[in-house]
Formats: C-alpha cells, structure tokens, sequence
C-alpha cells in the first residue's frame, strides 16, 4: 500500500521556534524531509527520521509567517506531502514567559501581588561533587521540595571572566568542563521558575593537579 501522511500541525509556537507534528495513518516513510524559507527568503530544507512524528523548528524570527512543506521519503522518492501556514510568535510573548496566554493576560491586568505566586515554594537541596579531575567538575543536587523549570550555573573562569551554563529544569546533575588544574573555584547554582532565580546553592571546589 502507498503511504500515506496525515496533518501537519502545530503543537508549540515562540517568536523563534515551533513544533510541529503529524500522523502517518498508511504503511510507513524511510524519513521525512522539512522544507521552508527563512525570514532572508533562503529555502531551508531540515531532514528527519522516518520514525520521527514531530520536529521543532529553531531561527525563525517573531511575528513572521511561513509556510512548511513536509515530504514523507520511501527509496529516496518524495511520495506524499503536507504543508501548513503559521504566523511565529511576538517578541513580547518571550519577555513574559508564562504558562499560558490565559495566564499571561490575567498577570497583566490584575497585577497580582507576589504572595499569589506558587503554592510550593521550590527548594535546592546541597550542591555536592560526584567526580573532579584537573579540568573539569560533575556536580549534583537535589530538589527536596516542588520544581524548577530550569537551572543556571554560575562561575569564573581561570581569567576570571563570568561563565553561566543553563541547565534543563529534570536535570540533577551537570559535567563542567574547560577548567584548569590545581585551581579553586566557587560554583553558584540558581533555581529559576519562569525567568525568576527563586533559590541559590553554592560550593567551592579544587580541581585536581
């Protein structure tokens, strides 16, 4: 039987990404093939295993439309093809990263006080070491109590210059490379709901000679 693609959908949308997806409802594709034009009008073509059932789109620029073509490869052929319109984000929706629009409206209209924030309060637990070497640190943490949507690191380097390595909000643990031996360092561990940093641990360590 022919294989056949279902709609091409959108399931997530920023001012400079989305994610789409789609069913396969007939047989199967070797792989799919994404194609697009950028905000420069340059034809983007982004491939995707055959397994795959959505992709996410990064560079696209806020308040922009495109249109996106999905391809469904059997042998290196284009057999079927959906294409869908969609209009990216405006800037001002990732100044003000809320769960929802809904939610987003209400902040700015009401102007909640702070104390209407979360009900669970989201702790760190200690920022510890689980391995170290002459030029680089694995640290771990815990979350004893709610959740983070994210993490952000924060040191100097041996120049001294500030470095901040985000984190995704189900790690508990992060390899820092690029250190340099014999040397001490104070690492700063920031939770953050929204963009908010709402908690703080810190360690200091020796790397190794």
């Amino acid at each position: 039987s022919r294989p056949v693609l279902g709609d091409l959908s959108v399931t997530s949308l920023t001012p400079s990404s989305m994610q789409l997806q789609w069913s396969v409802p007939e047989d199967f594709f070797d792989s799919f093939m994404l194609q697009y034009r950028d905000a420069q009008g340059q034809p983007q073509a982004l491939p995707i295993d055959g397994k795959s059932r959505s992709v996410t789109v990064p560079g696209l620029s806020p308040s922009r439309r495109y249109r996106f073509h999905l391809y469904g490869l059997r042998g290196g052929k284009r057999i079927d093809h959906v294409s869908i319109d969609v209009i990216t984000g405006t800037e001002e929706q990732e100044e003000l990263p809320l769960p929802s629009e809904e939610q987003k409206h209400e902040k700015l209209q009401t102007e909640a006080p702070p104390s209407v924030a979360p009900p669970v309060r989201a702790v760190l637990g200690e920022l510890r070491v689980s391995s170290v070497t002459p030029n680089s640190v694995q640290l771990q943490w815990s979350v004893p109590e709610g959740s983070f949507d994210s993490f952000m690191l924060q040191y100097r380097d041996a120049q001294g210059q500030p470095q901040a390595l985000p984190i995704d909000g189900e790690s508990r643990s992060v390899m820092v490379p690029g250190l340099s031996p014999s040397r001490r360092y104070r690492f700063h561990l920031y939770g953050l709901q929204g963009r908010k940093k709402t908690d703080r641990v810190s360690v200091d360590i020796v790397t190794g000679e």
